[in-house]
């Protein structure tokens, strides 16, 4: 069976003609990878949406060997704008806008299926940390035994945020919510951590492994 059953034609536009095929036929292997792909065509700002930006979320990646494009913009059309390194060339890699149809007749470029929620610029430290800058996205939040927890704290790839009537834990894409009790107990563990100088990432961690 060679269709892409409930999945768009602007998700499959996306993906370079010999991926593409190849995931057609083998549609039911690639149902999760397709669903993850469309959620990210849905959140991808438009071109220009992220002009100021500190940090550009990195929504799709194309790949081929020592060359990375990281797309954080994209008309819905032809326009992408994103980062890229060709050929691991980091001297002269850049930004720059693409031809989503010139991309997607490349041969052996690839979308990444299994790319993880990131900034473009995360992404970047983590291939390459000796040459690109350690991100805030990627730094984590400094907290002395005598400093109050804060509202957001972030130590990669471990993140909290306090809402009003909870608490989002969060590992990567994965996402917690605790309230009530069990965003008292998260707190007392956090400020526990804190006061016997361990890692706040640790208790974090500990409610992903349960």
């Amino acid at each position: 069976m060679k269709t892409c059953i409930n999945f768009s034609s602007d998700v499959l536009r996306l993906i370079p003609f010999v991926q593409c095929e190849i995931t057609m036929e083998n549609t039911l292997e690639f149902f999760e990878a397709l669903d993850r792909l469309e959620a990210s065509l849905d959140k991808c700002p438009r071109i220009g949406a992220t002009r100021g930006m500190k940090e550009h979320p990195a929504i799709f990646h194309y790949f081929y060997g020592s060359s990375d494009i990281y797309i954080c913009e994209y008309d819905r059309g032809d326009e992408m704008f994103g980062y890229a390194i060709l050929g691991g060339d980091l001297q002269n890699s850049e930004w720059g806008y693409f031809s989503r149809y010139s991309l997607v007749k490349i041969p052996l470029l690839n979308i990444d299926y299994h790319f993880e929620e990131q900034t473009i610029e995360a992404a970047l430290y983590k291939a390459y940390p000796k040459y690109f800058k350690k991100p805030l996205s990627i730094e984590e939040t400094p907290i002395g035994k005598n400093d109050p927890l804060p509202e957001t704290y972030r130590s990669y790839p471990y993140q909290y945020k306090k809402l009003n009537f909870g608490v989002v834990l969060r590992k990567k894409s994965k996402e917690i919510f605790l309230s009530g009790d069990d965003k008292r107990i998260f707190f007392r563990d956090c400020n526990r951590a804190k006061q016997h100088s361990r890692k706040i990432s640790d208790v974090i961690e500990n409610y992903f492994i349960n």
